[in-house]
């Protein structure tokens, strides 16, 4: 069971990562595009990439924290640190696809602006 939910954590991360950084992407095109709003588009860009880095690193360290406990463990998936790594996950994998959630509504309404010829910002 546990092995499934760092399957599917690590889809909902890395399509959280994806949109993140997508919308990062396409505020810094906007933002070379706009001159009188340059330094709030870069720096709304940045945070995208940041949440999306930080969405991706946490993905990256747990795989690996989770391989090391279950390599130490035998790989027994009775042990009592099973419940915790199940519970962990599904908090994860919540968080994750809500954010994905956020970035994905992000990136409909940069793309609605952006098609009706307006700026993000200004």
């Amino acid at each position: 069971m546990t092995h499934m939910l760092t399957i599917i954590h690590q889809l909902a991360s890395w399509a959280c990562t994806g949109l993140a950084w997508i919308n990062g992407a396409i505020l810094l095109w906007d933002g070379f595009a706009n001159a009188e709003s340059r330094v709030i588009t870069f720096a709304v860009a940045l945070l995208f990439c940041v949440i999306g880095g930080i969405a991706f690193g946490v993905e990256r360290s747990l795989s690996q924290i989770y391989l090391c406990s279950d390599k130490t463990s035998g790989g027994l998936v009775k042990s009592k640190s099973s419940r915790a790594w199940t519970i962990l996950y599904v908090c994860l994998i919540f968080g994750a696809l809500l954010t994905g959630v956020v970035m994905g509504a992000g990136l409909v309404a940069i793309i609605g602006r952006l098609q009706n010829g307006l700026h993000i910002f200004g």
